[in-house]
């Protein structure tokens, strides 16, 4: 194989794991995008119906009805089970790492375009820009190895 073809080949190579970058991170981010969406939802739910209980308990005071009792109490529910969902999946350290790994991916992606560069400049030897390759393939993978699940939904935005 001579040297040109030798580069046109890794040129495609790191296009293709160029192009895998760009699609992870930018699923990355609606993941993360879809996580602040609904806490922010489910805040604005929990404020309302921590609002709605401190009003149903101080009506308690100025009459004694039993449907204000159980929708109080359905209310208070709804809250507790919103604060519940909060502690169980930690959403706020959810957004923070599909970001961390939105913003990881974004150095990667930036590596290999570099990398691609290098290589149509054909100003260092092709062994040399294969073992740059790897170099950037391996902390791909770890940060592939580390990063959180994503949603179809994310994947769905994303496209």
């Amino acid at each position: 194989m001579n040297k040109i073809d030798e580069y046109l080949l890794l040129e495609d190579n790191v296009r293709h794991s160029y192009m895998g970058v760009v699609w992870s991170h930018k699923i990355q981010e609606k993941q993360a995008d879809i996580l602040t969406c609904k806490y922010h939802y489910l805040e604005i739910i929990r404020g309302v119906c921590t609002s709605l209980t401190s009003v149903g308990i101080i009506s308690l005071i100025f009459t004694d009805e039993l449907w204000v009792k159980i929708i109080a109490t359905g209310i208070s529910f709804i809250s507790t089970f919103i604060s519940f969902l909060f502690q169980s999946f930690d959403t706020q350290n959810s957004i923070l790492s599909h970001k961390r790994t939105a913003n990881e991916l974004l150095v990667i992606r930036v590596q290999y375009r570099l990398l691609l560069i290098k290589i149509k400049l054909k100003q260092q030897d092709v062994s040399d820009l294969i073992n740059s390759y790897d170099d950037i393939m391996k902390r791909q993978g770890d940060i592939y190895r580390d990063a959180p699940n994503t949603t179809n939904q994310a994947v769905a935005k994303a496209a």
